[in-house]
Parts: C-alpha cells; structure tokens; sequence
C-alpha cells in the first residue's frame, strides 16, 4: 500500500551506492536530493497520499479494534455478570448481547428495531444486557436513572418503559419522562422516591467507567456474543448474531 518507502529507497540508490535512507550517515546533500524526487512523484502522483492515509486509519482501526477485544476479556465480569443491569431474555440463552445505550440517542432508536425483532424472533435464546451509558446531557441522564429505578417494580415493567423512552423522539425532559412511565405501568411516585438512590447514581458511574475503558465513545455499542458492533449497523449485528447462534 505504501509506495513512498520504495520511491525514497529507489532514489537512494541512484545517488550511488550509499546507504539506505533510514540510515543516520546519509548526508544533507543527499536527503535534500531524495526529497526533491519524493516531492516530483508525489505531485506526479497525488493519489499515494490518499492511499497512505486510508492505510493510516485502517491500522489505527485495527489497533482499536484489538484493544476493545483485550478490554473485553479483562472485564469480562463487569460486562457480563453484574447483577445490576437489566436483562431481557432468557437465563440460559445461546447468545448474549450487551448494548451500551442513550435514551436520547436516536441511533439507538434504529437498533432498536432490530433488538425488538431479535427478541421477538428468538425469545429465550437471546439474552439483552443493558448497560445505561447516559452521554447525553442532563435529560440523557435522568432517564436512565429512572429506568434503573423502575426495576424495582420488575423486569417486566422496566422492559415496557425501557422501549417507550426508546422509541421516543425528541427531548425527555423530567414531565415527559414521567407521563412515559405511567404509559408503560410504572408507579411514577416510587421511581422518584427510588432515584434518589445514591446506588443508581453508583450504578450509572460504573457503567461509564466501564465504557471508558472498553473505549466506546458513542452509543449504540454492542458486544454480541463477544463481537463488538459499534453504531446501528443491523447487517454486522444480525452477521454477529446468526455466528453466535450457529446460523
């Protein structure tokens, strides 16, 4: 892909029989010389410059891909087995899914639709981990603090408003929130008693802690059955899901 090492190696060589250019005893003359042919290729030939930097972030991608991996066996307990989160599906399932999301997200709302359909197709053999990744501002956050606190009332419930916040479009400031809740069944008065919880808030800065390690910088971020799928592309995550189920 690079072509530039072998343009300046090649021109070393036709300054006579000096030493490659990473070599420290090449002369000023020299380097001045071989800079003067890379520049002439390269304004010959801009495209290598293109090619260069597609490699780039390809290796840069690599890299980040193969630390997001590394992270995910080291923490692994954090992502998989933390009793705190919320689960839809079955306890033994073939296939685990772990979706970092933001109620503000509307990316999220897309995967959603995939999410539902995967649960709807598959039920108990898929299980959904919801890792409550507030990014979002003000609004972002008070939502999943009032998801973590409808828990309480079942999972059943949570799954319910869960979706409803989801699927909304558009701001959720705190009487939105609410009048989400009662639609879904919550008892709006005890989630607000429950979110002042100082364990939810806990629970919400683990997860982001967590986040930052497996470097995931937006939202959606999905580990399906440890391949990590990040944004809301339905086509790598249902290729993920049907590798996992053995499809």
């Amino acid at each position: 892909m690079f072509r530039l090492s072998a343009i300046i190696t090649a021109a070393a060589l036709l300054l006579g029989c000096q030493q490659a250019p990473a070599d420290a005893q090449l002369n000023d003359r020299s380097r001045e010389e071989i800079g003067e042919i890379v520049h002439a290729y390269i304004v010959e030939h801009p495209e290598i410059i293109e090619e260069a930097l597609i490699e780039l972030q390809r290796r840069a991608q690599a890299r980040e891909m193969e630390d997001a991996y590394s992270a995910i066996d080291r923490y692994s307990d954090a992502i998989f087995a933390d009793a705190r989160d919320p689960r839809i599906g079955g306890d033994q399932p073939d296939v685990v899914i772990v979706e970092f999301m933001d109620y503000k997200c509307s990316y999220c709302r897309v995967a959603n639709e995939w999410v539902t359909d995967v649960h709807e197709r598959y039920g108990d053999r898929v299980q959904f981990i919801f890792k409550e990744y507030p990014i979002l501002g003000p609004d972002s956050l008070e939502a999943s603090r009032a998801a973590i606190a409808s828990l309480n009332q079942g999972p059943e419930i949570y799954e319910l408003f869960h979706r409803s916040m989801i699927n909304a479009s558009g701001p959720l400031p705190t009487a939105r929130i609410d009048q989400l809740a009662a639609l879904a069944g919550v008892d709006v008065a005890r989630m607000r008693t429950d979110m002042e919880d100082e364990a939810i808030m806990a629970q919400i800065l683990d997860v982001r802690s967590l986040g930052q390690a497996l470097n995931v910088t937006g939202t959606p971020f999905f580990i399906v059955d440890g391949t990590v799928v990040a944004g809301a592309n339905q086509l790598a995550l249902e290729a993920a899901l049907q590798r996992g189920l053995g499809g």
